[in-house]
């Protein structure tokens, strides 16, 4: 496994530059990066310019990190029912520019009128199909991103029947254990089911309880990060670790922490099941 960073809050919601955050990251010692696939304030992957596009493969290869995956924000459910342009199929294309293999999608908040009549349910399978389909003519994964109480997937065992609905080789999932135990799953447990499905991980951490909660770094909440990675490495998971964070932790501190934490997490886990999983993990297991 290898450490990245999630850069969302610091270049895009606190407007930092580009250049000096994955200098800072490279410095801490992470690998790769997570990119939004919007810029700043738009809400459409398309508008991401050329320019900017460019100012991150640059930066990556001054620093030495890979840029991994590509982050979209709006949730799915809501882009279709309110006509946002989410746009996959552009994310991809952003991801494609800087080299990325990972776009994550979040699937979006479904009240339980809206999940029984199936209708939503199949919207988004359809939307998924086409955007993973397109995805997988340019190397790139669709990864489905974290359980989330009020969400239209909200247990792992959704997760997997979305995958087997969609029955796509470019799409897969994004793993979160904070959002599964804020849900009320086991992450462990949940890691176990969804390990061999996944082909990227947020790390994050949190205090308090759903919905009374707050982001914490990693390492300063409640999470047991050795259980789940330890589960992740068994399963087959050679990935990305990335420590999402969020703009009220201080960008040094967050690169710091996290780091420390999930560099002892892998050390626990041993060199050995880490680089052992990596042949596991290029056959994925079929729904």
């Amino acid at each position: 496994m290898k450490l990245g960073f999630y850069t969302y809050s610091y270049i895009d919601r606190l407007q930092m530059e580009i250049e000096s955050v994955f200098e800072a990251i490279a410095a801490a010692g992470y690998e790769g990066v997570d990119i939004s696939a919007t810029w700043r304030d738009d809400i459409d992957p398309a508008l991401m310019s050329s320019s900017t596009r460019g100012r991150y493969v640059r930066a990556a290869e001054r620093f030495g990190l890979e840029i991994e995956a590509v982050i979209t924000h709006l949730g799915l459910v809501q882009a279709l029912r309110q006509g946002l342009p989410l746009n996959l199929r552009g994310a991809v294309d952003v991801a494609r520019d800087v080299g990325a293999r990972i776009v994550t999608v979040h699937i979006g908040f479904a009240d339980f009128s809206m999940a029984e009549t199936g209708d939503v349910w199949r919207s988004a399978v359809e939307h998924l199909k086409d955007a993973a389909d397109y995805a997988a003519t340019k190397r790139v994964e669709i990864a489905l991103d974290g359980v989330w109480k009020s969400f239209l997937a909200h247990s792992p065992e959704l997760i997997l029947r979305m995958i087997e609905d969609v029955r796509s080789p470019g799409f897969r999932h994004n793993f979160d254990p904070c959002y599964l135990a804020l849900s009320g799953h086991d992450p462990d447990r949940a890691a176990e089911m969804l390990g061999a499905y996944s082909v990227h991980a947020h790390i994050k951490d949190y205090s308090g309880r759903y919905p009374d909660f707050q982001h914490r770094i990693p390492g300063e909440g409640a999470l047991d990060h050795f259980g789940y990675v330890k589960t992740l490495a068994a399963a087959g998971f050679n990935r990305y670790l990335v420590n999402e964070c969020f703009i009220e932790a201080p960008l040094d501190r967050a690169l710091s922490v996290g780091y420390q934490t999930l560099t002892a997490a892998l050390a626990v886990v041993g060199k050995s099941q880490c680089a052992g999983s990596a042949e596991a993990s290029t056959s994925r297991p079929s729904l």
